[in-house]
């Protein structure tokens, strides 16, 4: 009997722990999560993130998995996201918030990945804690005063990309730089869980 009870605890506590993996947090409109963040560069300089947003109207910032075949997978995409709207002065970098993140670490990705926009190193975690991110490929477009316009994952696909994806960050851009509010402004996030 209180073998089979604890075998319930443990299927409950499963099923909530993917719920909470799977299910988009409610979005922040609050300025705090960017505030006091400082991230480091791939030559170890320290990096505060706060004035990083203030140079653009609208900042996509992508948190990184080395590990990840489904970051992997989205690397060509957000590559493609940069060249479409970097010249609209979006900007654009990736955090690494995971055990290990170093500043040689994002030196290494981000020269084999062939990122055009800043990979970051968070060795403490502090930004993935601050916005909430758990799953890799989780994505914030954040304003110019640090508010939350989008949260969620970059596209509705996970390992296998197609073409009938649907395309939240890049619907989002499109609707935030023609003076829209998001069509969707929280997408499920599909993606490996971010180690810490």
């Amino acid at each position: 009997m209180v073998l089979k009870t604890f075998f319930q605890w443990f299927m409950v506590l499963g099923i909530l722990a993917c719920i909470s993996g799977c299910t988009p947090r409610p979005a922040q409109t609050s300025l705090a999560p960017a505030t006091g963040i400082i991230l480091i560069d791939e030559h170890g300089r320290d990096v505060p993130l706060a004035p990083m947003i203030g140079e653009a109207p609208f900042t996509v910032v992508e948190f990184f998995s080395a590990h990840c075949p489904c970051q992997r997978m989205h690397d060509a995409r957000l590559r493609e996201l940069f060249e479409k709207y970097s010249p609209r002065g979006v900007k654009f970098l990736a955090i690494d918030s995971e055990d290990g993140a170093s500043p040689e670490r994002v030196a290494k990705e981000a020269h084999a990945r062939n990122y055009p926009f800043p990979l970051l190193a968070d060795p403490k975690g502090t930004s993935a804690q601050a916005f909430g991110a758990i799953i890799s490929m989780y994505t914030v477009i954040l304003d110019r005063e640090g508010h939350i316009r989008y949260e969620g994952g970059l596209d509705s696909n996970r390992a296998h990309l197609s073409d009938s994806a649907t395309f939240y960050v890049r619907d989002a851009l499109d609707d935030l730089l023609a003076g829209r509010e998001p069509r969707i402004k929280k997408g499920k996030a599909l993606g490996c869980t971010l180690l810490h």
